[in-house]
């Protein structure tokens, strides 16, 4: 994360798994960005992006706080997940129910 925030040059990332997110869009763009940039020895690049979504009640105590970041998380998710060439795959992950 540091190495793509602090802008070390990654000439053919092909894979990149972001585990941790920043409230800051410009440094998830920067990240994503470094990862994506195009190189001739490679013809896509693969992100996952994971989240982890807390199992939250009404009763809790900080439920408006959780899912004020949980809105947040998935908000980003869906951005990026229109940019991506598998986005329908995405959306069916998002929307399946959980078992």
């Amino acid at each position: 994360m540091k190495m793509l925030d602090e802008g070390v040059d990654v000439p053919r990332a092909e894979v990149g798994i972001f585990c941790s997110s920043t409230g800051n869009p410009r440094q998830f763009i920067q990240r994503r960005g470094r990862v994506l940039r195009k190189h001739r020895d490679k013809t896509i690049s693969i992100i996952h992006d994971l989240i982890v979504i807390p199992k939250i009640g009404q009763e809790t105590a900080n439920y408006k706080v959780e899912k004020k970041l949980v809105i947040n998380e998935l908000r980003r998710v869906v951005n990026f997940a229109n940019l991506g060439i598998n986005k329908t795959d995405t959306f069916k992950e998002l929307t399946r129910s959980n078992p």
